[in-house]
């Protein structure tokens, strides 16, 4: 009898655990299938961030086009909460929602789960500029999300024209050091560069001219990587032609007039003239900038210090004295010296009396 309660007691143990491990089975399954809870979040992670898969997130354009060309855009939509969203559209437009690219329409999104699109848009109309493509992800507002204010990514791009575009950069460099002062020497360095998509012709006239102020004497050093340049009198002057995403550098240099007083500001700018219909005649112009300063298509400046003066002597120079002990040595030893003479010449007195 006591054996056969002793195998029911240990039927009952086995019972009561595989009892158990079903009740922690069924719990964790039911946790498991619990919903997440919360809303999805629909954003554009930052291009290189890894998502589920290991796969990366892309956000780019295929860059700047000629007119007319055709520009792709890639993006990376990412839900970043655990909550499902529902179907929603991405539309894509240029400078701002009037002028649409295109839009695309996504079934749904899982949570944790991304999807990438692409956008092809056609600048056949678009004029030439810089513009800033805008795509929003659920443009149509459809889907309630945990953040709203992330679901827009913008990306800056250069519609090129079919003519020169020039852009010009002039730097004022004071190869002595410090702070311009009179009788420095400035070297000027002028960037000139073709962004359109035709090549700049070199025209009957100049396609550029630099002229110094007074107070500023060209030195008659002038270089150019391309084309020729040249210097008359104040006058520096370019020609030839910079082909479509070309640039020009040139460099001369300056001498600031030694009376030129100081707090006098000299300021100079060059100008690249152009034939954009190819006709002989120059009708299009670009000043050089500053790149410097903020201002666009400012001139190129410089503040004249006073010269630097040489710093005077002042006060006493300290010499080495002796100590003490030191002027009892030196007694001691002129006074052998002289003894020493006194006896030699005392000995030669009485040679000569022998």
């Amino acid at each position: 009898m006591a054996q056969r309660i002793g195998s029911w007691g240990k039927t009952s143990r086995v019972g009561s655990l595989l009892a158990v491990a079903i009740l922690i089975l069924a719990a964790s399954t039911a946790w498991a299938e619990e919903p997440c809870g919360k809303l999805p979040d629909l954003w554009f992670p930052e291009p290189g961030v890894v998502l589920s898969g290991g796969v990366t997130s892309v956000q780019e354009t295929s860059g700047d086009v000629c007119e007319g060309g055709t520009i792709t855009i890639t993006v990376t939509i990412d839900n970043l909460s655990c909550g499902d969203a529902a179907a929603f559209d991405v539309s894509a437009y240029w400078d701002n929602t009037s002028h649409l690219i295109g839009t695309k329409h996504v079934a749904g999104l899982p949570g944790c789960e991304f999807v990438k699109l692409t956008f092809t848009w056609d600048t056949d109309d678009v004029p030439p500029g810089t513009h800033t493509i805008l795509v929003v992800t659920d443009s149509g507002k459809i889907v309630r999300e945990l953040n709203e204010g992330n679901n827009q990514e913008t990306f800056d791009v250069l519609v090129r024209p079919n003519d020169p575009l020039v852009e010009a950069t002039k730097e004022a460099v004071d190869i002595d050091g410090g702070a311009p002062a009179g009788g420095d020497t400035i070297r000027y360095e002028i960037e000139i560069t073709n962004l359109g998509c035709a090549d700049l012709e070199n025209g009957p006239g100049h396609e550029f001219t630099d002229t110094l102020p007074a107070g500023l004497t060209a030195t008659g050093t002038v270089q150019a990587d391309r084309g020729t340049v040249s210097l008359a009198g104040n006058v520096i002057v370019w020609d030839g032609s910079i082909p479509a995403g070309g640039t020009v550098r040139i460099l001369f240099k300056a001498r600031i007039a030694d009376d030129v007083e100081a707090g006098t500001t000299l300021c100079n700018q060059g100008v690249v003239s152009w034939d954009s219909d190819d006709d002989g005649i120059a009708d299009s112009s670009e000043p050089t900038d500053d790149p410097s300063t903020p201002e666009d298509d400012d001139p190129t400046c410089l503040t004249v210090d006073e010269a630097p003066q040489p710093i005077p002597l002042t006060g006493t120079i300290d010499a080495p004295t002796l100590s003490e002990w030191g002027m009892i040595g030196l007694s001691i030893a002129f006074a052998l010296a002289f003894g020493w003479q006194m006896w030699r010449r005392r000995a030669r007195q009485a040679r000569s009396h022998s």
